[in-house]
Parts: C-alpha cells; structure tokens; sequence
C-alpha cells in the first residue's frame, strides 16, 4: 500500500486507472479546485482530502462528482463537491464502500445515488441545495448504513429507500430539514429507521410505504405537513415524537401495526388518524395530547387500545432523551 500525492492539474480517473495506483493505496489529494469527474473502477482505493479543502467543482458543465462503478472498498473521505450537472456521487454495483465527512450542495441532482448496491457506509456527510433527493437508494440497493448525516434543502427527499427491494437498510441519527417532499421516505422492506430528526417537509417527515416489516424508533417529526404516515402492514413504530405539524401526526393506511409509547401532540387533522382500511393494529401506551381536532380518529376495524393518554397538553414527555 503506498500513499500517493495528488494535485487538481492530475486525472484522477486516468491515474487510479493505470498501473501508477494499486488496490488498498491512498491518494491524498492536496487543497484547490478540482474540475473533473472521478470513475473508479479498482477495488479498495481511498481518496482522501489532505485538510479538507479539496474541492470538486463540476460548474454545471460535468454531469456527475465521483462514479464508483462495480467496486468493493473504495473511501471518499473529507472532499468537497460542487456545482454538478446531477449528481454528486454515485455508487452503482459493488458493496462495502464508504462514503465519509463530505460535504456535496449546489448539485441538480442528488446528493449520493447507491444503485443495485449493498453493504455501504455513509456517514457524517452534509448535503445541502440539492434539485432531487438528499440520498437515494434504488434498483435493489441493500444492506446499507445510512449514519449522521445532515441533509437540508432538497427538492424532493431527504432520504429514500425507492422501492420494496431497497431492502434491509439502516438509517440512523441523521437529520434532515427542508424537503419539497419528505425528509424521510421509506419503501423498502425491512429496513430500521432510529434516532432521526425530521424538520420542514413540506409533505410527511417520515413516509413509510410499499416494503412491510420495518421498524421506527425514537425518531422526532416536526413542523411539517405531517408527521408519519404509513401505509405498509405489520409496522412497528415505538418512542417517536410527532409534533406540531400541520396535518395529521401519525396517519395509518394499513394492518397489523404497533404504535406503541410514542408522544403525538399539537398537530392538526387528529394526532393518530386509522383510516378505514388500518385494521387490527395495536395502540399502546402512547401519549396523544393536544391534537385538533381529535387526540384519536379510529375509521379502521378491529384496532386496540390499551393505555394511551389523551387530552390537553401537559409534561412529561415520552422517550425525550433531550
């Protein structure tokens, strides 16, 4: 493994590309403006910014930051990615990539695409001023870790798992603000949504739909046009805060869900809404104050209650770990 210094007036495509750079060896990319678009196509290599200052400028000329095309292992760590036609980074084949500290705005895109991949880590990035979504995983992309980002002003998502194959992710403590759309949208199977802080969608903080099985927990959904809405049977979301929003605060379109010791407080359109196709899902131990203009509206058939509080507004409140 060596260490390799690199400058913007290098290609880096053609240099990981040749027999310059090996599998498992760091290119350390000194400061300046780096006006490329970087395909790599070698397992293991790791691109890393020397101070931070490393930055990927497309001008709206170049259509995408970073292509990882069918590799296992590559690190993008502490780089800087602007001003790209689409997208800033894509990540499509290959697993167990991990994708560390950036920061990606200004794209017309998305932030970070992960296509027909699994097994990749993406943790602590900033996106911000994005034209689609934040992150998006699609075409059967599995197995991820979705870790500590912060994500605000997308035009659609913040972060989506697209369809019932997208299966099996982990999104955990990220926070996201200002979607078009929603800061969450979930349709995968399976997947493990916890500790997330979803502010100012202009739609739901958190969709959940299509892929049924997924679990919710302790995530907080504010000042949006709802808070949760679900339509995927056999849902279990426990010890999440909906609150303030200007709809419904959990709205159910399906079966066989547990809600259960989550705070529902201040929203409009009813706090916990079960349309008449949520049947034989478990209410439990939630606290659903405050709500206009019901704490509680059951359309459904077959829903149980059993220790919810309802009612005016008043401390304490449930699993706020603040």
């Amino acid at each position: 493994m060596a260490i390799i210094n690199v400058s913007p007036a290098d290609n880096l495509t053609e240099l990981i590309a040749s027999a310059a750079v090996s599998p498992g060896d760091v290119l350390l990319l000194a400061d300046g403006i780096y006006t490329q678009s970087v395909v790599i196509e070698k397992n293991d290599i790791r691109v890393i910014s020397q101070s931070g200052k490393a930055i990927f400028s497309g001008f709206f000329v170049l259509i995408n930051g970073f292509i990882l095309n069918g590799v296992t292992g590559t690190l993008i760590y502490g780089v800087e990615i602007r001003n790209y036609f689409q997208n800033g980074i894509v990540v499509t084949g290959g697993s167990a990539n991990r994708i560390v500290s950036n920061r990606i705005t200004v794209v017309g895109g998305t932030g970070i695409v992960i296509t027909s991949s699994a097994e990749n880590l993406v943790w602590k990035n900033r996106i911000s001023e994005v034209g689609a979504d934040g992150i998006l995983m699609i075409s059967g992309s599995t197995g991820n870790r979705i870790l500590e980002n912060h994500i605000s002003d997308c035009a659609f998502d913040g972060i989506e798992t697209f369809l019932s194959p997208d299966a099996n992710n982990v999104i955990v403590e990220n926070d996201v603000r200002g979607c078009g759309d929603n800061c969450f949208e979930i349709f995968g199977i399976n997947c493990f949504v916890y500790g997330n802080k979803a502010v100012e969608a202009a739609q739901n903080a958190y969709l959940v739909f299509s892929g049924p099985y997924t679990a919710l927990l302790e995530n907080k959904g504010l000042i949006s046009g709802r808070g949760l809405y679900v339509n995927i049977s056999n849902i279990f979301a426990a010890c999440n805060s909906m609150v303030s929003n200007g709809g419904t605060g959990v709205l159910s379109l399906n079966d066989y869900g547990i809600y259960q010791e989550n705070l529902i407080e201040n929203n409009g359109n009813s706090g916990l809404l079960l349309s008449i196709s949520a049947d034989n899902n478990f209410i439990f131990e939630n606290r659903i104050v405050g709500n206009d203009p019901a704490d509680i509206t059951d359309s459904g058939t077959g829903n149980t209650f059993l220790k919810n509080q309802t009612g005016p507004i008043f401390p304490p409140i449930v699993c706020d770990k603040e």
